[in-house]
């Protein structure tokens, strides 16, 4: 969703959790084997089944005693070492995992009594597992402290790229009034606002820059400047209310030291001899993006064809990324504008000695990063 003031955002999470129900219940009321077709896992409880997502799976295997690697390993297809697909797993794979699941709760290795939030959806879904100690902190109650933080501003700031499924929610939030104006673009402030109610991430603000030509963002030029609060144990909702505008007020002013950094990047021009599609390729193994014809370094290539090709900079970069992850699913965009900030901290020696790396970079391992048939 693009352009959404914070009331829209508030919005949009109670029409995703509209279908929802929670279930605080003791481990004995919960059971777990196939459905009919043998063909997924299933949760019961109050008499439904609900099938786990990849999310809740991983919480039911901590809370089972299953190791997470037998869990992945009988989730996904028997591959060759090359990756090619020997065969599909199927109900005799699934129903190893169950009895699997409960061979880790017999005996008394889990106490049967004790008590745990299993979150549901109206589409059958069953999408956490937590205990107790888990707090949740709401995203409608984030999200309304917020409005009353930006309250006596004359022009409400907004998100660009929000995005909410009813639990986890991620937005930039444009701040008005801090701009800047250079030759290729505007150049503005944000804060990226995240939290997540079943545990996948914390709740967390952090100063970012956006640039008008393309609505991107990138944030964590600077060590520590992004702050979050774990889950876990009584949360004060007051003292949580106060940490969090003092966060803001902290942060806001920061965001200067970003436009800094971007001006700066563009005195990083590549090493003689190296091109741009290399040094990708190296950011790409540095950072882990998916590789391949499909693949996130592939992708970051054509961006830079195609938009940034007049600045053969650490600013085409940045910019080449950023690009890139606006079609990344949320979680996976937040890491990617964190990977661009991270890179706008490199110094002069950093950014040669990644050109280094890149024009040194084996012919074979380049080809297989960015899928170049060869």
């Amino acid at each position: 969703m693009r352009n959404a003031t914070i009331a829209t955002a508030v919005d949009s999470v109670l029409d995703a959790r509209a279908n929802r129900q929670d279930f605080s219940i003791p481990l004995k009321q919960f059971s777990l084997s196939l459905n009919a077709d043998g063909d997924q896992i299933v949760g019961c409880i109050d008499g439904r089944d609900y099938v786990p997502t990849w999310h809740c799976l991983r919480q039911m295997a901590n809370w089972h005693n299953l190791p997470l690697g037998i869990l992945k390993n009988l989730m996904n297809p028997l591959t060759k070492p090359n990756g090619e697909v020997i065969s599909q797993r199927d109900s005799t794979d699934l129903g190893l995992l169950v009895s699997l699941f409960k061979n880790g709760i017999r005996d008394g290795r889990v106490d049967p009594d004790k008590v745990f939030k299993f979150r549901t959806y109206g589409d059958g879904t069953l999408r956490a597992m937590l205990t107790d100690q888990y707090a949740i902190v709401d995203n409608v109650w984030y999200l309304e402290h917020l409005a009353n933080v930006f309250a006596d501003y004359s022009e409400q700031p907004f998100f660009d790229h929000w995005a909410t499924d009813g639990d986890t929610i991620h937005g930039n939030l444009r701040i008005p009034g801090i701009e800047a104006k250079r030759s290729d673009s505007e150049f503005g402030g944000m804060l990226f606002i995240g939290n997540c109610e079943i545990g996948t991430a914390r709740i967390s603000i952090a100063p970012a820059v956006w640039r008008q030509i393309c609505t991107n963002g990138m944030m964590g030029w600077a060590p520590g400047l992004k702050w979050s609060k774990v889950h876990r144990g009584e949360i004060d909702l007051g003292g949580l209310a106060a940490n969090i505008t003092a966060q803001i007020a902290k942060q806001i002013p920061l965001i200067t030291s970003g436009l800094e950094a971007m001006d700066a990047a563009h005195s990083h021009e590549l090493v003689k001899g190296v091109k741009m599609s290399q040094v990708i390729a190296q950011v790409a193994e540095q950072f882990k993006m998916t590789t391949g014809p499909n693949g996130q370094a592939r992708q970051t290539v054509a961006e830079f064809t195609a938009h940034e090709g007049g600045f053969r900079s650490l600013y085409g970069v940045v910019n080449a990324i950023t690009r890139m992850a606006q079609d990344q699913e949320p979680a996976e965009r937040l890491r990617l504008e964190e990977v661009s900030g991270e890179l706008l901290r490199l110094n002069d020696k950093g950014w040669n000695r990644l050109n280094v790396l890149a024009g040194s970079m084996e012919e074979a391992k380049y080809n297989k990063i960015l899928g170049v048939a060869v």
